[in-house]
C-alpha cells in the first residue's frame, strides 16, 4: 500500500476549506500516527541505552551556556568538552539550559563533569524527540506538496530512520532538529519562497557550519531562477538575499566580534589540526586512500625501499590528529576543498543550465554526499546529511526510492561501531538491518533492475558484519582493535564511492540552456 501510495494522488473536489481540510486529513492518516507513535515509545525505551562522550558534551555545553557570560563561551576550558558548534546552537543550548535548571540545578553546573543523573538523561534524550518533530514536520510539508498518501512511508524513512535512532537516540547527538532545518530550507525552495529558504540555511549554517557545503548549489540555484528571470538579471532581489543571509550571520556572529572573541570561535570551529581522517576513518574516498597507503607501506617495506617515518603505521592508530602518509602524497584542507568543489562541480554546472526544483532534494544529497567523500576530517555520522534527502525524495520518485534502497545499506551499516558494546549489538543489528530490508521490500523499484553486483555487495556487507561479531567475540579489543572498523569502513566506502560515480555520470549527460 506504501508503494502504491508513492505514486497516486487524488484531486479533491468541493470548496477550498474542503480540499483543505481532506488534504490534511489524507497525509495525517492513522497509519502515519501509529508510525510515529511507535517510534516515539521506542525512543522512550532507549533511554537507558548507551551513552557516548556527546552526551557529556551537550551537557557541557548546557552549563557553559547557563554559568558563563557570552565573552567566556567560546573561550573556557573546564572540560575538554569545549564548545565548537557555532553560536546560534550555542543560543539553543542557552534555552535549553534554562529548562534543564527546572529538572535538576546540578546539570548546569559548570564543574559537575560527567554529571549524569536520572532526570538528566530523561531531560537531555527528550530533548532530542522533541526537537525531532521539526524533521517531522518538513516530513508532512512534503509530502502534503508532493503525495498526500505518501506519508505514511516517509514517516516510517524518518520516524524510524536507523541512522538517526542510533546517532541521535543511543549515541546522542541533534542531528533530527539540524536535518529538519534543511529539509524545511529545501522545502521552501521547492515552493519558490527563496528568501524564506535563505534564511533557513543560514540559520542552519550558524547552527552547525558543516552544512555550508550546500552553499555553491543554493547560490547557483536562487541566481538562476529567482535573480535571473526572463527579464534578465534582478539586482535587487540579489541584494535582498545578500541581506537576509548577511542579517542571519551579523545577528549570530557580531556579538563575538564586538567582545573580541570571535578568533578563539573561529579556532574551534574550523579545528585543523585534527587531521584528515577522523579516528574511526568514515566511509569515504580518504579512507580507501588511507588504505592504499599502508598497503604501499607494507609493499615498500618487503621490497626494503624508504618508508616515510613509518607514518602508514598512525593512519590506523585510533587516534586524533594529524597524520602523515608513507607513500601517498599528504592531503591538506586546502586540497580537500579544492577536490570537493570539482566533484560537484557537474552537478552546479546542469543545475545553471537547466535548473529544474523536482531535482533539487537529488541535488544536494548530491552535493552534501561530495563534501562526505571528500571533506576534511569528516565524521561517519555525517552520511545522515545526504541519507535524509534522499530519503525525503524517495516518498515521490519511483527511480529515487531506489536509489535510496541501495545506499542505505553502506550508510546505515558504517555507523554500526558507534555502539561497541556487546549489550547493544542486537540492539543496532535489528534496526539497520530491519530497515534495510523493508526498504527495500516497499520501496517501489521503477524501470530498473538490481543488478547481481548489488546483490553480491549487500552479501559482502553482511559477511564482513559477521567477521567483525567473531573478531569482538573471539580476539576481543586487544588484538588488531582497529581491523574491524578499517573493513567497515572500506567496505561501505566502496559503495557510497559507486553511489558518487554513477551520480557523477548522469550530471555529465549534455544540456541545453534554458
Amino acid at each position: 500500500a506504501w508503494s502504491r501510495s508513492m505514486v497516486t494522488t487524488r484531486s479533491g473536489r468541493g470548496s477550498g476549506g474542503e480540499v483543505g481540510a481532506r488534504n490534511h486529513r489524507q497525509v495525517l492518516n492513522p497509519s502515519a500516527g501509529a508510525i510515529v507513535a511507535f517510534a516515539f515509545s521506542l525512543k522512550v525505551l532507549l533511554f537507558p541505552a548507551y551513552r557516548s562522550t556527546d552526551f557529556e558534551v551537550h551537557r557541557n555545553w548546557l552549563a557553559t551556556t547557563h554559568s558563563l557570560p557570552l565573552s567566556e563561551w567560546y573561550v573556557d576550558e573546564t572540560s575538554q568538552w569545549t564548545l565548537d558548534y557555532p553560536p546560534l546552537f550555542a543560543w539553543f543550548e542557552y534555552l535549553l539550559s534554562r529548562l534543564a535548571a527546572l529538572f535538576d540545578g546540578e546539570m548546569v553546573v559548570l564543574t559537575q563533569l560527567g554529571y549524569a543523573s536520572r532526570a538528566t538523561v530523561a531531560f537531555q534524550r527528550s530533548s532530542v524527540i522533541a526537537t525531532e518533530l521539526v524533521l517531522i514536520l518538513a516530513a508532512y510539508l512534503h509530502c502534503r506538496r508532493v503525495s498526500r498518501r505518501a506519508f505514511p512511508l516517509l514517516a516510517f524513512l524518518i520516524a524510524l530512520n536507523p541512522g538517526l535512532l542510533l546517532v541521535d537516540h543511543v549515541h546522542f547527538q541533534y542531528n533530527g532538529l539540524l536535518l529538519g532545518v534543511l529539509m524545511l530550507s529545501l522545502e521552501a525552495l521547492q515552493r519558490d519562497r527563496f528568501v524564506l529558504s535563505a534564511f533557513l540555511f543560514a540559520v542552519l549554517v550558524n547552527m552547525k557550519h558543516l552544512f555550508a557545503v550546500a552553499g555553491p548549489y543554493y547560490l547557483i540555484y536562487m541566481v538562476r531562477t529567482y535573480c535571473r528571470p526572463a527579464a534578465g538579471f534582478s539586482f535587487p532581489r540579489f541584494a535582498l538575499l545578500g541581506f537576509t543571509v548577511v542579517a542571519v550571520c551579523g545577528v549570530s556572529l557580531g556579538p563575538f566580534v564586538a567582545n573580541g572573541t570571535i578568533g578563539d570561535l573561529a579556532s574551534r570551529l574550523f579545528p585543523f589540526g585534527r587531521g584528515l581522517c577522523h579516528a574511526y576513518w568514515a566511509p569515504n574516498f580518504w579512507a580507501l586512500y588511507s588504505l592504499a597507503d599502508k598497503v604501499l607501506v607494507r609493499v615498500a617495506g618487503l621490497l626494503g625501499l624508504k618508508r616515510g617515518a613509518e607514518a602508514g603505521g598512525h593512519l590506523s592508530g585510533g587516534l586524533v590528529g594529524v597524520a602523515t602518509f608513507g607513500v601517498l602524497p599528504q592531503v591538506g584542507p586546502s586540497a580537500t576543498l579544492a577536490v570537493t568543489l570539482a566533484a560537484m562541480a557537474p552537478c552546479l554546472r546542469r543545475t545553471w543550465v537547466d535548473p529544474d526544483p523536482k531535482r533539487i532534494l537529488s541535488d544536494v544529497a548530491f552535493v552534501n554526499l561530495c563534501g562526505f567523500m571528500f571533506g576534511y576530517h569528516v565524521h561517519e555520522k555525517a552520511v545522515l546529511h545526504f541519507v535524509v534527502p534522499m530519503a525525503f525524495a524517495a516518498a515521490a520518485s519511483p527511480s529515487a526510492a531506489m536509489e535510496y534502497a541501495a545506499t542505505s545499506w553502506p550508510a546505515y551499516v558504517s555507523l554500526l561501531p558507534l555502539l561497541f558494546r556487546p549489550r547493544e549489538r542486537a540492539l543496532k543489528l535489528t534496526l539497520v538491518l530491519a530497515h534495510c530490508a523493508a526498504a527495500a521490500a516497499v520501496l517501489p523499484r521503477g524501470k530498473r533492475r538490481r543488478s547481481g553486483w548489488s546483490a553480491a555487495y549487500v552479501w559482502a556487507l553482511l559477511a564482513v558484519q559477521a567477521y567483525c561479531i567473531a573478531h569482538e567475540i573471539l580476539l576481543g579489543s586487544s588484538t588488531y582493535a582497529f581491523l574491524p572498523l578499517l573493513l567497515t569502513s572500506v567496505t561501505c566506502a566502496v559503495g557510497l564511492l559507486a553511489l558518487f560515480s554513477r551520480r557523477l555520470v548522469s550530471y555529465a549527460a549534455p544540456t541545453t540552456l534554458k
